[in-house]
């Protein structure tokens, strides 16, 4: 109790402030709920879908920079469910479609490249763009809808044409300078009419570098390819259309029965079109719709939309849906019930129905969306307001804990002066009553974590200073963990009497998660990690970075209850890692490795062994993966009182290089070394390789068994072998062969 009157009674100043900016805190945060809430002219889109189950508003603000917030709502709960930001181009662009029960918006980043994001019922948003594509110029200008598809056209960085096409709920870029054209493309544009339903299929005329045309379909066919015409010199898509159509019509494979477009003349009338692609007869339609604009929906479906009368001031708004290829129309008129001729001109109205849905969608720019449900006829509408209503009841806008931590962490001049403030006595109390038992459990887990290590001191300097009169030196150690050799200088106080001297061992604790060495002194207790092993993880991502020699660089990424382990890899020629398949990891000081991979290989019997390999040479290749460079390895094993030379490839951190001398860890069956040992002792001279095959990976490397042909006797190898180097029919490689066993083992690659 002393303690504690004696504290404030000396430190009790420094709370005055606190409290005064607490109070002040205090006003500006309940005044940052008040104008922190939502109003009507902030909503710039809004969707529906998931059959009006959730909705969608989209805010763009740009101060400081421009950025795109999307909210999700339940409008049965009329609760805010989840909200997502990210950087948006400063025109507030954005173009939706709807499939499947997925909303997918489509908008241009802040380095003018296309975003697509994929909203899901379940509250959850993916970004479905993978591969960059660059729009030139506005988003609209370069977006075109068809039957619910979304047709993107624009380049990349390597001045390629592209074309994005979002459909089935994925996304696809086809690379046009990658198509069989006579010169590279240069610019592309879209035929007249072609996106109207005036054809049957939407073209894309494209300008090649010798100034020849190719017509490009805007849509692929059910293998996702693209249906190419190149024109002949000068021949303009009016003069060959029907041809172009003809052939992209055969490629593509599908069409529709009959295309619907609306008559130049007044009072502008649906008609379908005919196979000439001249206009036919007037939709038939259960009443007639006059000031016709044509919606396309799906592969089957349009919504003739339009007035009751010939003079629009006169009719009504009225829609049809038009199947045609059962000839059928319904009528859809609730859901024009809150909007106006004027809106049908407007671009920022659209509307979405999958051929296997009751639903029609429709969204209105920042005014109004909703879906009618053509078998219930039941019209559900939502506007800004009722956005406005269901974000400001959100528990964000009203005072409460999280509301005032997300205050606090915004920061600003007030905020800043009042942490300072509240932290100087709370420091000080800290010092007097928390920081002691702190320390005290901190010295006793202090080495709870990482290993005990031998190092080699190599070299040791004094740095002018001195703590008690004993002198401060600056001691450089090598070191060896996980087979990598890794130097670390360290600062300590030693004694005149008894001064390190370079070459001498010590004992040290190696921490690798924070890479800290800490000298060991005569009472320190420390603990030994052991490996932990994650066995029959599942395969199941494969990615390809590049080509190092013969071998193929991928990340494989395993499962194992529900956790991700993502190691890098070389895959040997002739060898392919497979999705699905299992392997068995190991763990260690926060490295993963790969122990064994393929059914018959982690099934295989036999005592595990680890020998030490000493580096005769090391190249690296220019590559990188998760911060670690592919090194190919010539390697001195011994053992028993034998020695054999390897070639392996490891992957090893970026920043450190191997260099002869450098020792490292290999792992095999105490059976196979032995093979190995006895054969190296065998006559040896060169063979062809005859076949090749493979049963798994042992470590890092591929087992294989191959057949290789020496003046007419055929020598079987069973064998891991290095994939960068790798090992194919036809090679010449220097074996070590028995000439009674007929088995062998290749002592030199023939890439080497």
């Amino acid at each position: 109790m002393k303690k504690i009157i004696r504290f404030l009674t000396f430190n009790g100043v420094f709370f005055i402030p606190a409290i005064i900016l607490s109070v002040m805190l205090w006003n500006e945060y309940n005044d940052s709920i008040s104008e922190g809430k939502l109003k009507p002219d902030d909503i710039d889109r809004l969707y529906t879908f998931d059959e009006g189950n959730r909705v969608i508003g989209i805010t763009f603000d740009h101060v400081p920079m421009t950025q795109m917030t999307a909210s999700m709502y339940d409008t049965k709960t009329k609760q805010k469910l989840r909200s997502w930001t990210s950087g948006s181009y400063s025109f507030d662009e954005m173009s939706a479609t709807i499939q499947g029960k997925q909303l997918l918006l489509a908008s241009k980043s802040p380095a003018e490249e296309l975003e697509i994001y994929n909203y899901f019922p379940d509250d959850d948003r993916k970004e479905l763009v993978k591969k960059r594509l660059t729009i030139p110029s506005f988003l609209n200008s370069n977006t075109y809808q068809w039957n619910g598809r979304m047709i993107f056209s624009g380049g990349s960085e390597e001045t390629a044409l592209l074309l994005g096409e979002l459909k089935d709920g994925k996304f696809l870029l086809h690379n046009l300078n990658e198509e069989d054209l006579p010169a590279r493309p240069a610019r592309i544009e879209p035929v007249m009419n072609t996106f109207n339903g005036q054809t049957r299929i939407p073209i894309f005329e494209v300008t090649l570098k010798n100034d020849q045309k190719a017509f490009v379909s805007a849509i692929s066919d059910d293998n996702d390819r693209l249906s190419i015409y190149v024109a002949n010199e000068d021949d303009q898509f009016s003069i060959m259309g029907d041809a172009v159509e003809k052939q992209i019509r055969q490629d593509i494979g599908k069409e529709q029965e009959m295309a619907v477009d609306v008559e130049r003349e007044y009072p502008t009338r649906a008609r379908l079109v005919k196979a000439d692609g001249e206009l036919g007869e007037v939709v038939p339609t259960p009443e007639p719709v006059y000031q016709t604009k044509v919606y396309q929906l799906n592969n089957e479906e349009v919504l003739i939309a339009g007035s009751t009368e010939e003079d629009d001031a006169k009719g009504k708004l009225t829609g049809f849906i038009y199947n045609h290829n059962t000839g059928n129309a319904a009528s859809v008129d609730p859901i024009f019930n809150s909007l106006s001729f004027k809106s049908l001109e407007d671009s920022g109205l659209s509307f979405h129905k999958n051929l296997e849905s009751t639903s029609l969608y429709y969204a209105y720019n920042n005014q109004s969306t909703g879906v009618y449900d053509m078998d219930s006829k039941k019209m559900n509408e939502w506007t800004a307001a009722d956005m406005v209503a269901m974000e400001n009841a959100d528990p964000s806008h009203e005072k409460s804990f999280d509301s005032f931590k997300g205050y606090v962490l915004e920061g600003g001049a007030l905020v800043l002066n009042w942490v300072i403030w509240i932290a100087i006595p709370l420091l000080l109390l800290a010092v007097v009553f928390i920081l002691p038992p702190i320390l005290r459990v901190i010295s006793r887990k202090k080495f709870s974590k990482g290993e005990t290590l031998t190092a080699e001191i190599v070299t040791i300097e004094e740095t002018g200073s001195y703590l008690n009169e004993q002198p401060v030196v600056r001691i450089l150690l090598r070191f060896l963990h996980e087979g990598k050799r890794i130097e670390k200088t360290v600062k300590t106080v030693v004694s005149y009497v008894q001064m390190p001297r370079p070459g001498q061992q010590i004992l040290i604790h190696y921490h690798p998660e924070k890479q800290k060495v800490t000298l060991l002194k005569e009472g320190d207790e420390v603990r030994e990690k052991k490996p932990e092993m994650i066995n029959g993880a599942v395969l199941k991502k494969v990615e390809s970075y590049g080509m190092v020699g013969r071998g193929h660089v991928v990340l494989l990424t395993f499962e194992d209850n529900r956790e991700s382990y993502p190691i890098p890899a070389v895959q040997a020629a002739g060898f392919a890692f497979k999705e699905g398949e299992k392997a068995d990891l190991m763990r260690i000081n926060g490295q993963l490795k790969m122990v064994a991979y393929g059914d018959e290989i982690m099934n295989r019997s036999g005592k595990d062994v680890t020998v030490t390999g000493t580096v005769l040479r090391a190249q690296t290749f220019p590559i990188a993966l998760h911060d670690h460079t592919p090194v190919l390895l010539d390697l001195s094993i011994s053992y028993d009182g034998k020695s054999v030379q390897r070639t392996v490839s490891q992957f090893i951190p970026s920043h450190m290089t191997v260099e002869p001398g450098t020792t490292i860890q290999i792992q095999t069956k105490h059976e196979d070394l032995d093979k190995e040992l006895a054969l190296v002792n065998e006559k040896q001279g060169s063979a062809t390789i005859t076949s090749v095959s493979f049963t798994g990976v042992v470590g890092n490397l591929p087992l294989a068994t191959i057949h290789a042909d020496r003046n007419g006797i055929q020598y079987e190898i069973q064998q891991t072998i290095d994939p960068i180097t790798g090992v194919m029919p036809g090679d010449e490689c220097w074996i070590a062969y028995n000439e009674r066993t007929h088995q062998a083992l290749i002592i030199k690659y023939a890439s080497i």
